[in-house]
């Protein structure tokens, strides 16, 4: 990969995401949606999981998408946002690759070992979903933004504008990469959810002043009425004096 340069915008920007979108998590993602839309917060990148969990694909999802396509109508990007969500890979070999891969990311990190011709297989399949739906998606977020030497590869064969990891843009043709830390929850349990509020409060007085600064949303956030009141305190004390737009449309003023 590049290494990071520094790029700033003309002025500083938020970008939103929700991610883990798919018909078995529509419930959640809506109400998450209903947070932001109540704020007018948006646009907002959507990552669509082309199979989640292996649960049903969204092109023969007709609910799912005339709720994408809505959305789209409101100015929403869709980015693709893996395969199944699930991390099929080889053992882990190394006891930090264990913790990374096993234990922070719960086996969601789909793309963390993959070769190329494997991640170009799954990428180029996940693309011909999203395109049945009628959608034509130009980035890609790697479930639990972990992805593999041999991903980033086919990323750039492929002819995708982005990626991105938790706090770093990467355009994929000659532009350098660009920092951009993220806001982001944990819902898995009791304990991280009251470890998320403590740490993102403090990263958000870190970074007050971060040209680009990312919200990433997840489902699960919204099955907790104490995540929801966070995130809109978050989001009301970050979205001030920020343009908002998405990580795609950020990269596009900055090419053009």
């Amino acid at each position: 990969m590049r290494p990071e340069v520094s790029k700033p915008p003309e002025s500083r920007a938020l970008c939103i995401s929700l991610h883990d979108v798919a018909p078995a998590t529509l419930p959640e993602c809506r109400r998450a949606l209903q947070l932001l839309d109540a704020r007018l917060l948006g646009p907002v990148a959507l990552l669509v999981v082309p199979d989640y969990h292996g649960l049903g694909r969204v092109d023969r999802d007709r609910p799912f998408r005339a709720f994408i396509d809505a959305r789209l109508e409101r100015g929403d990007e869709v980015v693709l946002h893996g395969w199944r969500h699930l991390d099929e890979g080889p053992p882990c070999r190394r006891l930090g690759e264990w913790i990374e891969r096993r234990v922070r990311t719960d086996s969601e990190g789909e793309f963390a070992c993959m070769e190329e011709e494997q991640a170009t297989l799954r990428l180029l399949r996940g693309l011909a979903v999203l395109r049945s739906a009628g959608w034509q998606p130009h980035g890609f977020v790697a479930p639990a933004w972990l992805f593999s030497e041999g991903t980033y590869a086919a990323l750039e064969s492929l002819g995708f504008a982005y990626t991105c990891t938790r706090d770093t843009l990467l355009p994929l043709h000659g532009e350098p990469s660009m920092a951009a830390p993220s806001l982001v929850c944990s819902a898995r349990s009791r304990w991280r959810r009251i470890a998320s509020s403590a740490w993102n409060r403090a990263r958000r007085a870190r970074l007050a002043h971060a040209r680009v600064l990312r919200a990433a949303l997840h489902p699960a956030d919204a099955r907790h009425a104490d995540l929801l009141r966070l995130w809109g305190d978050l989001l009301d004390g970050v979205s001030e004096g920020r343009r908002l737009l998405t990580e795609g449309a950020l990269l596009a003023r900055l090419s053009a």
